[in-house]
């Protein structure tokens, strides 16, 4: 059975998981959400899968935009058996209760979802994973991914639970929490050390960078994926305000998207 796996990913952990469990389900493609941002008809296959990190307890806002804005536009009766699979690294909270509302709404309903713990980039709140730890949460992330494919292949059932007050809290919490996020860039400086390269242009997945005079300057529609911030070869891109030490650039990933030239 053909399954298709659409991906966002920051730093590359969904991405990891979505390539990994493509490689184990056999008939499969990975899509990267911001490629199809433009609305273009997408190929959907029997078996759909949904990939994506955990932001502050719910799906990344650009997940939202993509299900509302154009997922929510294909023609989605060759769908059979919809999943989710969520990158957390301490809890996935709201995040498949919120998918569940979103793709409802867009005419979908998942049957399957599961988690994946990965390591956490967000220095705001802590620090960048060590290698020690990096390592261990890869391996265990392995086992996970082959549990998740098997009951993929086999079509099982594994509906979220669903705290009590979801719909509420979704309906609050979701949106104001994305729109902080879109101001997550603000809190950027770019150093002396920047080289011009436009790496972090050329990968941000919300087309929020802009080069100016060979260097980036930073809008209002941030995912707060920290990508241009983990990735940047020089280390250019740098907090105004102290935040927890560390990078991950997470070359274990194998991630190197680029959705702008």
């Amino acid at each position: 059975m053909k399954t298709t796996l659409i991906c966002f990913s920051g730093t590359g952990n969904s991405y990891y998981i979505a390539k990994r469990l493509c490689d184990q389900l056999g008939d499969c493609q990975v899509l990267m959400i911001p490629n199809l941002m433009h609305g273009d008809p997408i190929e959907l296959t029997e078996q759909v899968g949904f990939v994506f990190p955990v932001y502050k307890g719910f799906p990344p806002n650009l997940v939202v935009h993509f299900i509302q804005e154009v997922f929510a536009k294909q023609d989605l009766s060759p769908i059979k058996y919809l999943f989710m699979v969520a990158t957390r690294y301490m809890f996935q909270a709201y995040s498949f209760q919120a998918m569940d509302v979103v793709l409802k709404e867009a005419g979908a309903l998942a049957s399957y979802v599961n988690h994946v713990v990965m390591p956490d980039g967000y220095v705001p709140l802590m620090h960048a994973p060590t290698e020690t730890k990096i390592d261990d949460l890869y391996a265990k992330a392995e086992q996970k991914i082959a549990l998740i494919a098997k009951d993929v292949q086999n079509e099982a059932i594994h509906l979220p639970f669903r705290p009590p007050l979801s719909r509420l809290v979704i309906n609050h919490l979701m949106e104001p929490i994305h729109r902080a996020f879109m101001d997550t860039a603000l809190d950027f400086v770019v150093t002396e050390a920047c080289t011009s390269c436009g790496l972090c242009y050329r990968m941000c997945p919300s087309a929020n960078i802009d080069m100016v005079e060979g260097k980036p300057v930073f809008d209002r529609a941030c995912t707060g994926c920290l990508g241009c911030y983990h990735r940047c070869p020089t280390q250019a891109i740098v907090f105004k305000q102290k935040v927890k030490e560390g990078r991950y650039p997470n070359p274990k990933s194998t991630y190197d998207q680029e959705y702008r030239t």
